[in-house]
């Protein structure tokens, strides 16, 4: 009975640990928004695959604080404005966004 357990919680580990496993740099093709607060974009180096998501858009999900949201989205409207690489954080493995892959982190130089 103990090596069951043992097997279940180290499987339940292995999935509360999808994340933030990945980088990748790229200028924003487009950004788009809807009244649901779906944050969606892309890249013009967009990964063409993913083991669970829609690999079209990277989305910036909506259990996300709504300051943090909102600090993303903002550097998101700025690197696309001035033309400027973005680098981003995101879960290469699953943890989708409305369906898409779940962007941890946006960056630029």
């Amino acid at each position: 009975m103990r090596v069951i357990i043992c097997s279940v919680l180290l499987l339940l580990s292995h999935i509360a640990s999808a994340g933030y496993d990945n980088n990748i740099e790229g200028d924003i093709v487009g950004i788009y928004t809807y009244p649901t607060g779906t944050v969606l974009f892309d890249l013009g180096n967009q990964p063409t695959s993913h083991p669970s998501c829609n690999p079209r858009y990277f989305a910036i999900a909506k259990d996300v604080s709504e300051a943090a949201a909102n600090r993303m989205y903002s550097r998101l409207l700025t690197l696309h404005t001035t033309k400027t690489k973005a680098y981003i954080g995101y879960d290469s493995q699953g943890g989708c966004g409305d369906g898409y892959i779940r962007v941890h982190n946006i960056g630029g130089k």
